[in-house]
């Protein structure tokens, strides 16, 4: 691009400040599915963010460039600009933040995130979610291509990049799309049983508030209530401190409760991707191994040789266990917060770290049970509505093979036990095949 940055976006300002995606070139569909059965999970990762890179640009058409070289800190500091803001209807606040070189363009990323932020804070209850972030880069270092891979996926950002191109003093942006790599490594390295940490809080029956079952009817409805407040709230607070998860409750039928005589028959369980994981990755004589793709235990490994020598040992091991202990932590919490009261009357319960695939394998756990409702936070929560989109497909009959569990109304599958069971219970170890996609 024979053209400078500073000429680059001041040519951009000014002869498509209100025409903005008329440059834009490269869009194309989403990958699609036409397999006889359920798509895989990267594929639906996939789908997914590319749905949301194509609505990111369907709304900026109406996009208009406000400013260039925005100044976002105090005067004395004259070096943090934005290079573009706009503003639409659709998109609502943009930034756009380009740079032309291979050199420059993790800087142009690493600013363009502050910008958001900065943002977030001159207007207090914005959020970045709520922001259009716009890349204009060359896309040529991976780790720019894996973090903007991670914004899109994870962390849900509505962002997009585009990669530059001047000749004969006409622009062109042309879209970028991840690689279908990245959403095998998303599935492999998170959704895996065994990367799975699971946190179960038992605790007493609260006489008028919480009963259990004295019959054959199900959970009475007043603790049916009860529980799904409980368990809504803690999902909320989970999704609220970033954790891709599943919350749940259960009491033991009537009659099992009877002769089980337990003191803590009502349980809420919290299962959640623990990304330390040390099935996928973990210290062994200072080298890093694990179930998972070469480069990125190769990436692991150039960090943990930068370590001081006394951490090297259980560095991973230490995050894992961390990462538990706040799960743990957060859901106790949350539990006694929810559970004050103004007789000041201590609800007496216990903690314990049942795994994961012995709860979704167990006919006690699954079967002999009364169940609430099943809340679901980040990507979990994404992939179950994909699925859903296919049972609901008026052109596929998947429904035909879970007649008994899938209500006939969409809404009514998004917190229902049986329903999300269905699809959770088969997540776990799946290298699939993907010569059924449609690119």
């Amino acid at each position: 691009m024979d053209i400078s940055e500073n000429e680059f976006r001041d040519f951009l300002f000014k002869n498509h400040n209100e025409n903005f995606p008329s440059i834009i070139i490269g869009r194309r569909e989403p990958v699609s599915w036409h397999g006889d059965s359920f798509p895989p999970i990267h594929i639906l990762l996939q789908q997914r963010a590319e749905k949301k890179i194509n609505e990111t640009l369907d709304n900026l058409e109406d996009l208009t460039l406000t400013a260039k070289e925005l100044r976002l800190t105090r005067e004395a500091d004259s070096t943090t600009r934005a290079d573009l803001v706009g503003n639409s209807e659709s998109a609502g606040l943009t930034i756009v933040e380009l740079k032309k070189s291979k050199q420059t363009e993790r800087q142009a990323f690493s600013e363009l995130l502050a910008y958001s932020n900065h943002f977030c804070t001159v207007f207090p209850g914005l959020k970045e979610s709520s922001l259009t972030s716009i890349l204009v880069a060359p896309m040529e270092t991976r780790t720019i291509r894996d973090a903007y891979a991670q914004e899109l996926v994870s962390n849900n950002k509505c962002i997009i990049s585009l990669i530059p191109k001047y000749e004969n003093e006409t622009a062109q942006l042309s879209v970028y799309y991840p690689d279908p790599s990245y959403y095998k490594w998303f599935e492999n390295n998170l959704l895996d049983d065994r990367s799975i940490i699971t946190v179960a809080l038992a605790f007493q029956e609260i006489e008028g508030w919480i009963d259990l079952e004295t019959g054959q009817e199900g959970m009475p409805k007043h603790s049916a209530k009860a529980l799904n407040t409980l368990t809504s709230a803690i999902s909320n607070m989970l999704e609220a401190c970033g954790y891709h998860s599943m919350c749940y409750s259960t009491q033991p039928w009537g009659e099992i409760a009877a002769g089980l005589n337990q003191p803590f028959p009502n349980v809420i369980y919290v299962a959640a991707i623990n990304p330390f994981s040390s099935f996928r990755t973990e210290i062994s004589e200072n080298g890093i191994s694990g179930n998972s793709l070469e480069g990125r235990l190769a990436e692991i490994q150039a960090i943990h040789d930068q370590l001081s020598e006394s951490e090297r040992e259980f560095w991973v091991e230490t995050m894992e266990g961390n990462f538990h202990n706040r799960l743990i932590r957060l859901v106790r919490n949350e539990f006694k917060k929810l559970l004050k009261n103004k007789e000041q009357e201590e609800i007496k319960f216990e903690i314990s770290l049942p795994d994961w695939y012995g709860i979704k394998t167990s006919v006690i756990e699954s079967v002999t049970v009364n169940h609430g409702d099943l809340y679901l936070t980040g990507l979990l929560r994404e992939i179950h509505s994909e699925y859903m989109e296919y049972v609901y497909r008026p052109d596929v009959d998947y429904a035909i093979y879970y007649s008994d569990d899938i209500p006939k109304y969409f809404y009514r599958s998004l917190r229902k036990f049986l329903p999300i069971w269905e699809i959770l219970s088969g997540l776990g170890v799946g290298d699939s095949d993907s010569e059924n996609q449609d690119e």
